[in-house]
């Protein structure tokens, strides 16, 4: 079965945290904060000239760093930017390259309210439960424009 991928608090609303979350029985969640979010977009908007797909870079990179250590085969991505799931599983896809780690086979699809993804993300968000993992917009940085293949 495939893991299920959540997001609470979109990567473009950055007056709020955004929480990643996967689930299949286990789950983990990554939180980024409004701040570090920030910062993140500002690097990556000016350096990802003249496109514009430094919202769906942060997305992927969050993703990418949830999951990245993980033995998943398949993940189905909640239909978070439906135009631009193209441009999402490009993005991961070559994060796994870079860093040479397998990629899992990677779907899209409407989660739902009642998925375990989406309940322990929205969990995170609210503060009523602790991230497993938390990321920077160094982490980020270094995601996209790091020189070297091995990550911790």
């Amino acid at each position: 079965m495939a893991y299920e991928i959540d997001q609470s608090g979109k990567v473009e609303d950055t007056k709020r945290l955004t929480v990643v979350c996967f689930a299949n029985g286990k789950t983990k969640t990554l939180l980024i904060s409004a701040k570090e979010k920030r910062t993140a977009l500002n690097i990556i908007r000016d350096l990802d000239k003249p496109k514009k797909t430094f919202i769906f870079r942060i997305f992927s990179g969050l993703l990418f760093l949830l999951i990245k250590d993980e033995k998943i085969e398949d993940i189905v991505i909640d239909e978070e930017y439906p135009e631009h799931e193209a441009t999402i599983k490009f993005i991961l896809l070559n994060l796994f390259e870079k860093f040479e780690k397998t990629a899992p086979t990677i779907s899209f699809q409407r989660i739902g309210k009642k998925s375990q993804a989406h309940i322990a993300a929205l969990l995170v968000f609210q503060g009523k439960k602790k991230p497993d993992m938390m990321a920077t917009a160094k982490d980020l940085f270094m995601l996209f424009y790091g020189n070297g293949k091995k990550m911790d």
